[in-house]
């Protein structure tokens, strides 16, 4: 039922994902003394894809509810982990809500989320946090705080090069600040452009500063 609120999002059935995500959660909601991380991931998962339905059809109020029930989920379940049955906890709550405020349109808000994130308790894949870094990107270059977005972009691509490559909001956020930037910033700067498939690699030459 995860997997298929999952891919009703990504076919922007939003009503129909909520629905079911929030129905697929009831049923296996744990209790307040129930610690089991599967149970807890498997919730919290769902709810992340219900609230995310419900941002996408304007409800912000709704996609907070449901976020905040999954981050009580996520501190009940004190450690963050990543199995074939969800990714989760109480850093991954958080990204999870960073991110929305981001998608929300309050990019300050969600970097001052940022600096309380907690730290990871266990095994957070490195491609959510390249996504976290990447969502941070957008965001300060949204706020015009184009250093912290060049660094952030940078972080994303360290931590997981490949996939970054193929993420639109990397390459949208990379495009957006060489647009903007009145001249070339050397090979740092060049070099995230071509990462990201902004600049063509035979460009380097042309584009950094003497």
């Amino acid at each position: 039922m995860r997997y298929l609120a999952w891919t009703l999002v990504r076919q922007q059935r939003f009503a129909e994902a909520e629905r079911i995500a929030v129905a697929a959660a009831e049923r296996i909601q744990p209790n307040m003394l129930d610690q089991d991380p599967q149970r807890a991931g498997v919730f919290g998962n769902l709810l992340f894809n219900a609230a995310t339905a419900a941002l996408s059809t304007g409800n912000v109020a709704r996609a907070d509810d449901l976020l905040a029930e999954a981050q009580a989920a996520a501190t009940r379940a004190r450690t963050d982990h990543a199995t074939e049955a969800a990714i989760f906890g109480p850093r991954v709550a958080a990204l999870q809500r960073i991110d929305h405020t981001a998608r929300a349109g309050e990019a300050e808000l969600a970097l001052q989320q940022a600096k309380t994130a907690p730290a990871p308790t266990g095994d957070v894949p490195a491609f959510w946090e390249a996504g976290h870094r990447l969502r941070l990107a957008a965001a300060s270059a949204q706020a015009r705080q184009d250093r912290d977005a060049l660094a952030y972009l940078k972080a994303a691509r360290d931590l997981a090069p490949d996939w970054v490559r193929y993420q639109p909001l990397g390459t949208a956020t990379r495009r957006r600040l060489v647009d903007r930037a009145p001249r070339r910033l050397g090979d740092a700067f060049s070099d995230l452009a071509i990462h990201y498939g902004v600049l063509p690699r035979e460009s380097q030459s042309h584009t950094a500063t003497p």
